[in-house]
């Protein structure tokens, strides 16, 4: 026999846990016996930030991240990571554990507040079943794509039991994923029609697709549709000849007439939300709009649609290539493919560069960055005015190369993220672009960064001059955390990554780099970057 936590933490491990999360002031019991184990254990400074970076690390990553947690305010603090990963459908495995001297009764009035948050609750109360309970739970998170809190009362803790089997995974065999819906005849009858008869189909992707590249690609190339993503799954099709890019404020705007003259638009586990079609300017009056998502009730959420379609978006796809059998232009013109190579990119975009004494321009900055940073990259992007620029202009190679934590719009969540995808992915250079607010918000996980030794570079597009409260030197303040950092404020300054990246990497790099308030859409005839620099 023993303790239900080293059960615990063995089942995870023979399940494939390597790393898990938790707060630096939290004393949950798992913790240590996880760590006992040989797993990786993730101390952030905020509960909140724990959750964050774990729900970073599965989705750039795509291995199964856990985070542990006490009841209380450390599970509470934690609600705003719970929530990005049910509003993301990223897999997570929280372990709330009552703390010594605490009251169950807490997790009562707790089991409201996250099953609003969208997490599945399952409480552990009898110790003999820790095995089964445990190994589901893991698998279920998995399986639906949703945060899963699993309660341990402290009674429970105390308890003993026996040890997971040798053969675990042989005897837990009969876990197996269900097979993805596909949509009924009728609806499959009528998508194959639509499809047959577009002349200029367009395909955009969301984060509920990002499992399907490959399938959608084939489809898109048998059917002739030219190929766009939401911004949260930019990067599915970066390797397509026929990639728009991002559909809607980030499109350029030869991106934005082609979608603009689609005939036929389908959403694929895209909710079409206002950001992906410009709040309806990018689709046009006479487009048949249609939506395929696996959950029915985020078809039409946003905007009205022509055909919803409950469904996997890869068991769909491959359910069509079935009936497609003939391969169309559609879209796929020589014309189009010029358009898309000289213009798609906002690269391409001539502009006027500002000149400001002590600042740098935002764009200027931004392609620098893409042509210094090595190609295999990941690009972690908090919420502000700036966040156009390094999502329009710093390239990535797929999709598990961006994380977009912006389920709630709010600054603040950006430099977790990029510590996450950095545990998550340690050959790629994992680099967090925040603005001066976020970075304030979330300074105390640099320490958390300085710490783990990570090589992280971190861009802070630093406009705070320009508001109330003054400059914030945000490269003293990461100083003080024991970042390497230096202050950018023309293209000549930049030497610094690079001899960051010629070097051992031992620990983060903080840019400081104070830039002048511009749009990336506000284009003009004038010098292209490539002319400019």
């Amino acid at each position: 026999m023993i303790s239900v936590a080293e059960t615990v933490s063995q089942v995870l491990t023979a399940l494939g846990v390597r790393t898990v999360f938790g707060a630096a002031v939290d004393d949950c019991p798992l913790t240590t016996a996880l760590a006992a184990q040989g797993v990786r254990v993730i101390a952030a400074r905020h509960p909140s930030a724990a959750t964050t970076m774990a729900e970073a690390y599965t989705r750039t990553g795509d291995q199964p991240a856990v985070l542990t947690a006490s009841q209380g305010s450390v599970l509470t603090s934690a609600i705003t990571g719970i929530m990005e990963a049910a509003h993301s459908r990223t897999p997570l495995l929280v372990l709330a554990c009552e703390p010594a001297g605490g009251d169950h009764s807490g997790i009562t009035r707790q089991t409201a507040l996250l099953t609003a948050a969208g997490a599945l609750i399952e409480p552990v109360t009898d110790a003999a079943e820790t095995v089964s309970i445990v190994a589901w739970a893991l698998h279920a998170t998995r399986t639906q794509r949703r945060p899963l809190v699993l309660t341990l009362a402290r009674q429970v803790l105390a308890t003993s039991c026996p040890p997971p089997p040798d053969n675990l995974l042989a005897a837990l065999g009969d876990l197996r994923a269900p097979a993805p819906p596909v949509p009924d005849a009728e609806a499959m009858t009528r998508l194959t029609d639509l499809l047959t008869g577009a002349r200029r189909p367009v395909f955009i992707a969301g984060r509920g697709a990002r499992h399907a590249g490959q399938e959608l690609e084939e489809l898109a190339g048998r059917t002739g549709a030219l190929l766009a993503t939401s911004a949260a799954a930019h990067g599915l099709f970066a390797s397509s000849h026929w990639n728009l890019g991002i559909a809607g404020d980030w499109s350029t705007p030869a991106v934005a007439e082609l979608i603009h003259d689609a005939d036929v638009l389908i959403g694929w586990g895209c909710s079409l939300h206002e950001r992906t079609t410009r709040r309806g300017d990018l689709i046009g009056s006479g487009t048949h709009v249609t939506q395929v998502d696996l959950d029915p009730g985020m078809l039409g959420v946003h905007r009205s649609i022509d055909f919803g379609v409950a469904g996997d978006a890869s068991a769909t796809a491959r359910a069509l290539l079935q009936k497609l059998p003939t391969t169309r232009t559609g879209y796929r013109t020589d014309e189009i493919r010029r358009r898309i190579d000289e213009q798609s990119s906002w690269h391409d975009v001539s502009y006027h560069p500002i000149h400001i004494d002590g600042r740098i321009d935002p764009r200027t900055l931004s392609q620098l960055l893409d042509a210094l940073l090595p190609a295999e990259r990941t690009l972690a992007v908090d919420r502000g005015d700036f966040m156009s620029y390094p999502i329009g202009l710093v390239r990535i190679p797929n999709a598990q190369g961006f994380c977009y934590s912006q389920a709630f719009e709010e600054a603040g969540l950006g430099l977790a993220s990029g510590i996450g995808a950095a545990l998550a992915n340690p050959g790629r250079l994992a680099v967090a672009a925040l603005g001066d607010a976020g970075a304030l918000r979330a300074a105390a996980e640099l320490e958390t960064a300085v710490r783990l030794e990570l090589p992280l570079l971190i861009v802070v597009y630093n406009t705070s001059d320009d508001g109330p409260y003054g400059l914030v030197d945000l490269a003293a303040l990461a100083t003080g955390y024991g970042c390497t950092a230096t202050v950018v404020r023309q293209g000549r300054d930049l030497k610094a990554i690079g001899n960051w990246l010629a070097g051992p990497r031992l620990g983060p790099l903080l840019i400081d780099a104070r830039i002048a308030s511009v749009r990336l859409s506000d284009t003009a005839t004038g010098r292209t970057y490539r002319e400019a620099s």
